[in-house]
């Protein structure tokens, strides 16, 4: 509440002479926790307006559910990060003997100040700027010039990319203002004292279930199951589909659902589950024909389980022959032809 009404003072002050100066916003920034400022339909023809000593960074975008901005969500919180690290070295501002040389001249440095333009309260900027898309960065340099709406020509658009966006944010601030930006990521309290407990509570109960948990994690059996589903996912392509981004299965405009991409290039997410199942119950078959069959004693009760068990295991063969010809035009090998 002291904020606004210093910021609303302010704003009236200076709605005459168009545009904030650096003294006015420094000492708002003294007097408020928050280093990010606020900027909406109510201020910004007084703060983007006018004369500016100082660099203007503003983060426009929308955390209100119904938009459902994801990038905005992930934006945000680092864009804070960059401007409170910002002000924990400058809690002050540039002092005014500090300079920069561009080329062989000197250039005093200027004070960065960091602004956040909600859509919900900024309706009649976001038309303005013209917005059709939300997070937008725009940074507005100092300037002299004066009259309505001359930031429009005078902003900067920051691009987004795919990365860190904390650190690509942080380059392109330094590169428009010439300034360098060190990074403060502040502790996350809750989530330390989360993992404490957490890691109190796993060895108390490793304590008391050391003998269970060492039968469990040496058992024959359980590094055999593990084994065996690692192998079947990475045969059939789960490390492909999560690199790849492939999508789940693919639907026709007839619609015709396919199940399987054509080509040994390619394939989709239900293909792996296929797969690991075709494979998985090859591998369970073969097992039990080799290590279970042989331990019936009874020689008929053998004999109609080996004929079972391997009647399967061709049906399955037949099977995954099938699905290797109709990915592979050509591919020669048939034993029952499903499709």
């Amino acid at each position: 509440m002291k904020y606004s009404i210093i910021l609303f003072m302010i704003s009236l002050w200076s709605l005459a002479l168009g545009g904030l100066t650096n003294k006015e916003l420094l000492s708002t920034i003294k007097h408020n926790k928050r280093k990010v400022l606020t900027l909406n339909d109510a201020n910004f023809e007084t703060i983007l307006n006018g004369k500016r000593d100082y660099h203007l960074i503003a983060l426009l975008t929308s955390e209100a559910p119904n938009i459902n901005c994801v990038l905005c969500r992930e934006i945000s919180p680092e864009f804070k990060i960059i401007a409170d690290s910002w002000f924990q070295d400058h809690p002050s501002g540039i002092s005014e003997g500090e300079y920069i040389l561009d080329g062989e001249e000197e250039i005093p440095m200027k004070n960065v100040y960091f602004f956040k333009s909600e859509f919900m309260e900024s309706k009649k900027l976001f038309q303005i700027l013209q917005l059709q898309n939300i997070p937008k960065i725009f940074y507005f340099p100092p300037t002299k010039h004066l009259g309505p709406n001359n930031f429009i020509r005078e902003k900067v658009e920051y691009q987004f990319f795919q990365g860190d966006h904390r650190e690509l944010m942080k380059a392109w601030f330094t590169d428009i203002t010439g300034h360098s930006f060190n990074l403060y990521i502040p502790i996350n309290k809750t989530r330390l004292v989360l993992n404490a407990i957490c890691a109190f509570l796993l060895v108390i109960l490793v304590k008391t279930f050391a003998k269970q948990i060492i039968t469990f994690i040496t058992s024959k059996l359980i590094w055999c199951a593990g084994s065996l589903i690692g192998v079947l996912l990475f045969t059939t392509g789960y490390m492909f589909n999560q690199i790849r981004g492939t999508p789940y299965l693919m639907e026709q405009n007839d619609g015709r659902v396919e199940y399987f991409a054509p080509g040994q290039q390619s394939q989709y997410g239900v293909e792996t589950q296929i797969m690991s199942f075709v494979y998985g119950m090859l591998s369970i078959l073969v097992i039990v024909l080799i290590k279970r069959a042989p331990e019936i004693k009874n020689y008929n009760v053998n004999l109609v389980l080996v004929a079972i068990l391997s009647t399967m295991i061709f049906v399955m063969f037949s099977l995954l022959l099938s699905i290797f010809g109709a990915k592979g035009v050509g591919f020669p090998y048939r034993f029952i032809n499903f499709f």
